[in-house]
């Protein structure tokens, strides 16, 4: 794909301006024009031919981040079989750093992805000539800003505070800190403002959510001067507050019992920013009695936030009445910030962990059921359950191709009813068209495609999406993996691989049960039809019906076109016909066959494979070979008791390459063959010899008269 008949086409290329370049499958740079050396610094000597790395192009995305050369729009249009594009940061030796858009599109032939064509265009001056249109548009405009609370009013009339503007208007993302000044206006206490840090430090540095709550508590306790903190996590099922760290408090009082809701989530779901709680004025509460036991007098709970949802509360405990100041209050509402912060981190990253554990666990368990069962049934019905189970999903189903009938043939689904599985025939759709178009899935709303053949049938079953996707092996399409889901789904890159992997290892299941099935059965037809020939040699001593018998049987079960059996003459150097089939009188009547190179092969004990017998010299007619259409051949000895008696051959009109295990199946049959041949002259030569002693003793003075 990548020569070129001309330089016409290199000429082209090298005179776009941009970076073009091309890689193959393998992943080696096969083009680097002009534009893309300048642009990197590095030449198409020093590339052509190399593995696509870093060392091409350095990349860097909008956050910062350097790219791995799997992230590569290269490398994702590879793997994908799709354009893909971006714009990132471009590091080069000659140029320096560099913003850039690079586009790249898969190179197709036959249906199979070749290669990719990239091409990389410098926006530097661009970006320069919008930055500075941006700047004199924005030193033109007339803001208004509240001269109290500092709130802008934008251009819907409506007012948003500062942060929110400046990131709407592409200032960057705010986040917070706090400087000096207003560190000792809020924070009459130093101490606040170095615990607050310290926490947010921790929060930073990786420490797990228990030592996190842990140091939430104990901080609490020792800034504020309290008896002890608590930190208790709602619960929805429940409609509990379970306890999630402590400091200060007894064991015995930390593990009194069940905590259910009370006026503190209330106050919190009403927005209230705390809840001052007196036991004295409370004696009727559940837990008056512990509470006076372990000293308490007063509890103040502040919500634990997160976007809006009150996820706990965060609790400090007095011996004593206590005053709160606005200071206090502030202090205890950013820490109880960056506990609700935490958590939400800590239950993002564990979902995230548990969802890849699971991912993983699933994919094991079906891999090694392809790998130690040959039941394709049992296989595609735990993989139809546990695709829908993992992800969440409504239903599944695995479809096979029948090319044939271009169907696609229900094998196994869950989640569905009978009346829906087995609705009718599906032709092939949009997901095989997809599929052979090269794109890694299929997705349809059946909203979408109101006029489809089974829309009522989709509806009534709850079907909102269908993801279809091939399975593939070695780059045959043979079915499609179903998801079905209620409502509206979107899957995440990370779900698609996982999906398309146990689509992978389905195809494998099904390759690998189906050449087991054809090779069993293949197993079951050759020992039938040796036992009919072993079992014919064996009580017949008509050699003629036997070797009739296999040239019809052996084109039957090997797909081959005809069988003929020549047994030596005497003289040993011409083969006389014995038995045919499958050919015409014309061919068998084309002349005598000499011990030519293949005979002799053959007489040698020496099977004799001929895959082109048009081109191959060693075959003495050739021409008339082609007249019939004869295209391979395999020829094998008549053997008895180590001796040569002729020659078996297997004649076919397509070309094919016979296996071993042909070969050997073939091989029993000759030795058959020639047994039959030795029994039947053992009994001519036995029956002659008793002829004749049956005729001396009639005339026992036939000697004498000589």
């Amino acid at each position: 794909m990548f020569n070129w008949k001309t330089n016409s086409d290199r000429k082209i290329l090298e005179a776009i301006p941009a970076a073009v370049y091309m890689i193959d499958a393998d992943r080696r740079i096969r083009f680097w024009s002009r534009g893309a050396q300048e642009m990197t610094g590095c030449t198409s000597e020093s590339l052509t031919g190399e593995l696509y790395s870093t060392r091409a192009m350095n990349y860097v995305d909008s956050e910062g981040e350097t790219l791995q050369v799997h992230q590569y729009p290269a490398m994702q249009c590879l793997k994908k079989g799709e354009p893909v594009s971006g714009n990132f940061l471009l590091y080069s030796c000659s140029n320096g750093k560099l913003v850039v858009e690079e586009s790249c599109a898969p190179l197709y032939e036959k249906g199979r992805i070749t290669g990719v064509v990239g091409i990389i265009k410098n926006l530097d001056r661009c970006s320069d000539t919008i930055r500075q249109e941006l700047r004199d548009e924005k030193k033109d405009r007339l803001i208004t800003i509240c001269g109290w609370c500092k709130m802008i009013r934008v251009a819907d009339k409506s007012w948003s505070n500062l942060e929110h503007y400046l990131t709407e208007d592409g200032f960057g993302v705010f986040t917070h800190s706090m400087c000096p000044s207003c560190a000792e206006k809020i924070f009459e206490k130093k101490v606040y403002l170095e615990s607050y840090q310290n926490l947010c430090q921790s929060i930073s540095s990786g420490i797990t959510v228990d030592e996190v709550l842990k140091l939430i508590v104990s901080n609490v306790v020792n800034v504020m001067n309290v008896k002890a903190s608590s930190l208790r996590l709602l619960s929805r099922d429940k409609q509990s507050l379970e306890l999630a760290a402590y400091h200060g408090l007894s064991e015995k009082y930390a593990n009194k019992g069940p905590v259910a809701y009370d006026a503190s989530v209330d106050d919190a779901e009403a927005g209230k920013p705390v809840s001052l709680y007196d036991i004295t004025e409370h004696t009727d509460s559940r837990y008056y009695k512990e509470a006076i036991e372990e000293g308490i007098r007063s509890i103040l709970s502040i919500p634990l936030r997160y976007e809006n949802s009150t996820i706990g509360v965060l609790r400090m405990y007095t011996s004593e009445p206590v005053k709160y100041t606005d200071e206090d209050m502030k202090f205890m509402s950013a820490i109880a910030n960056q506990a609700a912060i935490a958590i939400n981190n800590a239950d993002h990253f564990e979902k995230a962990v548990s969802k890849e554990k699971e991912y993983l666990r699933v994919f094991e368990d079906i891999t090694k059921t392809v790998s130690s069962s040959l039941n394709v049934e049992e296989v595609l019905q735990m993989i139809v359950r546990k695709m829908p189970e993992v992800l969440g999903l409504k239903a599944a189903s695995l479809r096979l191709i029948n090319k044939e009938e271009k169907q696609l043939e229900l094998a196994a689904f869950w989640g569905l009813s009978d009346r829906y599985a087995n609705k009718g025939p599906v032709a092939y759709d949009f997901s095989i068209q997809d599929a052979l178009a090269g794109k890694p899935v299929s997705e349809y709303d059946i909203n979408d495609h109101k006029d489809s053949i089974y829309y009522r049938e989709q509806v009534q079953e709850g079907i909102r999406s269908i993801l279809s996707i091939p399975m593939r092996f070695q780059d045959e399409i043979i079915g499609v993996l179903r998801l079905y889901s209620a409502k509206p789904e979107k899957y995440k890159e990370d779900d698609l691989d996982f999906i398309c992997a146990v689509a992978e290892q389905t195809a494998i299941a099904i390759v690998n049960a189906k050449h087991f099935e054809n090779e069993i059965s293949r197993e079951k037809e050759y020992l039938a039809v040796f036992r009919e020939v072993t079992r014919a040699v064996s009580s017949s001593l008509n050699v003629r019906e036997i070797l009739d018998m296999i040239v019809k049987r052996i084109p039957e079960i090997m797909n081959v076109t005809a069988a003929t059996i020549r047994l030596l003459e005497p003289g040993g150097r011409r083969l006389k016909l014995v038995a045919s089939y499958g050919l015409s009188r014309k061919y068998l009547d084309k002349g005598p066959i000499d011990t030519d190179k293949i005979v002799i092969e053959a007489l040698k004990d020496q099977p004799v494979a001929i895959y082109d017998v048009a081109s191959d010299k060693r075959v003495q007619y050739r021409k008339e070979a082609a007249e019939e259409g004869i295209k391979s051949m395999l020829t094998l000895p008549v053997l008895s008791r180590g001796k040569v008696l002729g020659i078996l051959r297997l004649l076919n009109n397509e070309h094919r390459k016979f296996t071993h295990q042909e070969i050997d199946f073939i091989a029993s049959l000759a030795e058959q063959s020639g047994i039959a041949i030795d029994n039947a002259t053992m009994y001519e030569k036995i029956k002659k010899e008793y002829d004749e002693a049956m005729n001396y003793l009639d005339n026992p003075d036939l000697d004498r008269e000589q």
